[in-house]
């Protein structure tokens, strides 16, 4: 089956068993990184506060007289379901299919949500503020800005929390992010002022150290298990998978495996960044 005929989207079942294990766990339902400000230490039983954290600290820098808000990229809808008890009106873009119903799920009638990529969504409706938390990197940036400025009411906010690639020398061992030098020229087209910006990359560092403790510490051991039980009970076939999927496995060895996708390559490849724009 080609990749364009594929209905189920990789990274999104990622996230959804991240959220999964968060949710059972941690006892938490945000999928975001977490800020590990104010002396918390990196433990993974302090994730679900690192992501309350973040949360607080984006929910402080909505700028008075926000009434309605557009989530773009909502995720699980933890997020939304805050900025709703905050007293905000929320509607929530949300193109994949599995993590839309779980916002569903948790956000109910209280919200539209629009089932497309944000470039695609079409609307009459404007709004005070689009929020973009670690949904940035996924939208071609000309086209982030562009439909914000067409969806935001006179005088409305754009807000994005994202990390973005650094350009640091060699190879980074961590995907994502648009690159930090060309974002700096892209909004320099739009009619938009910078109202704050923060660099939050130490904060939000430790959230990968935890991520490569779990995959060095517990996924690595749990693989190796699995292939030593196969290679004992079914050696063939153990023996053909290593042959037929000898690439992949490479592959998925040399990204996860190798314990390089931790905080310092992070820091180094990448800088995580927090904006508030104002429509001009």
């Amino acid at each position: 089956m080609g990749k364009k005929n594929r209905k189920v989207d990789s990274k999104e079942v990622g996230l959804e068993i991240g959220l999964i294990f968060f949710k059972h766990f941690l006892k938490t339902e945000y999928l975001h990184y977490g800020l590990f400000s104010g002396g918390l230490q990196t433990d993974i039983a302090n994730l679900a506060k690192a992501q309350q954290n973040y949360a607080e600290f984006l929910m402080s820098h909505i700028p008075a007289g926000t009434k309605t808000i557009l989530d773009v990229g909502c995720g699980s809808g933890k997020f939304a379901s805050e900025l709703i008890k905050k007293g905000y009106q929320v509607d929530c873009v949300s193109p994949g299919t599995i993590l839309t119903n779980h916002a569903r799920t948790i956000l109910g009638n209280n919200v539209q949500i629009y089932q497309s990529k944000f470039e695609e969504v079409k609307t009459d409706k404007k709004y005070d503020m689009i929020l973009f938390s670690e949904s940035f990197q996924y939208i071609p940036m000309d086209n982030s800005f562009t439909n914000s400025l067409n969806a935001l009411n006179p005088g409305g906010h754009i807000m994005i929390c994202d990390f973005f690639q650094t350009e640091a020398e060699g190879k980074s061992p961590l995907g994502g992010g648009h690159k930090f030098k060309e974002f700096e020229q892209v909004i320099k087209k739009y009619p938009v002022k910078l109202i704050k910006e923060q660099d939050i990359t130490n904060e939000t560092a430790p959230t990968i150290d935890l991520v490569n403790a779990l995959s060095m510490e517990v996924l690595l051991p749990i693989y190796n298990l699995i292939f030593l039980l196969v290679e004992d009970r079914f050696p063939w076939v153990a023996k053909f998978i290593k042959w037929k999927y000898k690439k992949k496995l490479d592959k998925m060895q040399n990204k996860h495996f190798k314990g390089e996708r931790n905080g310092k390559n992070f820091i180094k490849y990448k800088t995580y960044r927090f904006y508030l724009f104002q429509k001009a």
